[in-house]
């Protein structure tokens, strides 16, 4: 019988294991082609910047402006880049409407453009967002910047469409989609009750079966609510689309765009913005389809995408009895090295502007597990701000300001314990090689086997990973070799008292410490 090694892992001893990792390297990963696309290796810090850095004591109201600002923002560059981060993405920043929509407040968030072509000044000037893209080049990072192409901010009358940007300001709605607009009703009554994306039918959310009760044209051409849909098929609108993307890439230096409610816009514009921006382009395409959501990668449509099938399985997957297990969950990221053209350029996320945060109904161990598999498997991952800063990433408002509330003061979390794993978490993907500009960098993450019970063990160039939802006690797989070194990533530092590690031939046994 192979002789049974157990060796004592050194380990910060607080929580539960979050990754066991062979850090002397001797798992040894095929070799891959490193893509040489900038973005490939990087990882992300999301800002929403009216929330983030230099705004308003004591504002907390989510539908308000709380004046957080572009300076705000590079004033803590180098709080971000210690953690590690080596790029940065900043919600829209481009002119909002003054008014308020039916629902939801006002345009804090960015997302409502009023001007294409002005820098709304709550956010800032043209300057302050020069400068931000100088210091994030000197300190070696790059810029993406959110942007939306479907639509305008919200439009309730003819005063409203008179108010945009010239270019958007014509009266006669050819801008805007106008979708079941008969002739005897004109543009300012069809304001009043705009045909919405809503009336697609119920079985579009959440796979969006085009042809089976989901209407694709209605999807396309529907209104978001009151926003203003724009008309990519009117040649005016399509042009002053493109000429803006060109412009903002190289009025700004920026090195990549976010693109908002990219499922709405129809792929053959969304290829020629691509070719404008001349840069990557993450788009938002919402669904669970994993057929439709690769669809917009291939064909030149987009280079990128938010991993949204993905991680639409991350909360119930690390949780306990979330309803998704880890077998489910391993055998969607398997799938996605087959259906995507390039997996390296998806972005990975636990926590964005539009959900509650993960801490609201998950526990400490679960978000550190759940950012472990998000920052060792490949692909870009995004980390949401405020998640290292507890009075952040454990309130109800999912965009809550990070500043102290009677001082203004930015709350630093980078010292704290999802700060400081963080920083690790970094170094690991510097140390292997799967960093931007590492051997590595384009690796692909495999599974090696993963647990109803809650677990997952999967390798990636030399690290070997154990995630879990915080119940099991111990993990069992077949690995291709018993790791030797004396590292475990917990709580993400080196301590006393961790885990055993259990080796018997091919079988690797881990001791999961408090679940």
């Amino acid at each position: 019988n192979p002789r049974l090694i157990k060796k004592r892992i050194i380990s910060h001893g607080m929580t539960n294991l979050l990754a066991f990792l062979t850090l002397l390297g001797l798992c040894t990963a095929s070799a891959s082609t490193v893509d040489t696309d900038n973005w490939v290796g990087r990882n992300i810090y999301f800002i929403l910047i009216d929330r983030f850095a230099g705004g308003t004591p004591g504002c907390q109201n989510g539908k308000e402006w709380c004046n957080g600002n572009i300076r705000g923002v590079t004033k803590q560059i180098p709080y971000i880049k210690k953690m590690g981060f080596d790029a940065v993405w900043i919600t829209p920043v481009v002119k909002q409407v003054e008014w308020r929509d039916n629902w939801n407040g006002t345009g804090y968030h960015g997302y409502w453009a009023k001007d294409f072509n002005k820098i709304d000044e709550h956010f800032g000037t043209p300057e302050d967002l020069k400068q931000l893209s100088q210091t994030l080049k000197e300190n070696g990072m790059l810029f993406m910047l959110d942007i939306v192409a479907n639509h305008v901010g919200p439009l309730h009358g003819l005063d409203d469409v008179a108010s945009l940007g010239e270019g958007l300001n014509d009266l006669s709605g050819e801008q805007f989609h106008q979708l079941a607009h008969f002739d005897e009703v004109d543009f300012e009554e069809y304001l009043k009750n705009p045909y919405t994306m809503m009336e697609a039918g119920d079985a579009c959310w959440p796979y969006y079966d085009f042809g089976h009760g989901c209407n694709e044209t209605v999807i396309l051409d529907g209104w978001f609510g009151d926003l203003g849909d724009l008309n990519h098929e009117d040649e005016p609108t399509a042009q002053y689309l493109l000429k803006w993307i060109g412009d903002m890439q190289k009025n700004y230096d920026i090195d990549g765009f976010r693109l908002d409610t990219a499922l709405y816009i129809p792929k053959p514009f969304l290829s020629k913005f691509q070719e404008e921006a001349g840069v990557y382009i993450t788009g938002e395409v919402v669904t669970y389809n994993q057929t439709l959501h690769s669809s917009f990668q291939s064909g030149s449509a987009l280079t990128g995408l938010l991993n949204f099938p993905i991680t639409e399985l991350v909360k119930p997957t690390f949780s306990v009895g979330g309803g998704v297990n880890f077998v489910d969950f391993a055998i969607s990221l398997e799938s996605q090295k087959s259906l995507y053209s390039s997996v390296h350029l998806l972005t990975n996320f636990v926590d964005n502007h539009d959900s509650d945060r993960f801490l609201t109904n998950h526990t400490l161990a679960q978000l550190e597990n759940a950012l472990t598999w998000s920052w060792l498997w490949h692909g870009i991952p995004s980390f949401y701000y405020g998640t290292e800063v507890p009075t952040v990433a454990e309130a109800t408002d999912c965009r809550a300001s990070q500043w102290n509330d009677e001082t203004g003061e930015f709350l630093d979390g980078g010292e704290g314990t999802v700060g400081e794993l963080m920083t690790r978490l970094n170094e690991i993907r510097r140390e292997f090689g799967v960093a931007f500009g590492g051997a590595n960098a384009g690796s692909l993450a495999s599974v090696l086997e993963a647990d109803g019970g809650g677990w997952m063990a999967f390798e990636r160039s030399g690290i070997l990973a154990v995630v879990s939802n915080g119940d099991p006690k111990e993990a069992c797989f077949k690995s291709p070799c018993c790791p030797k070194g004396e590292d475990l990533l917990k709580g993400g530092a080196r301590g006393e008292g961790g885990p055993n590690v259990a080796c018997d031939g091919e079988e690797v046994c881990v001791e999961l410490v408090d679940g």
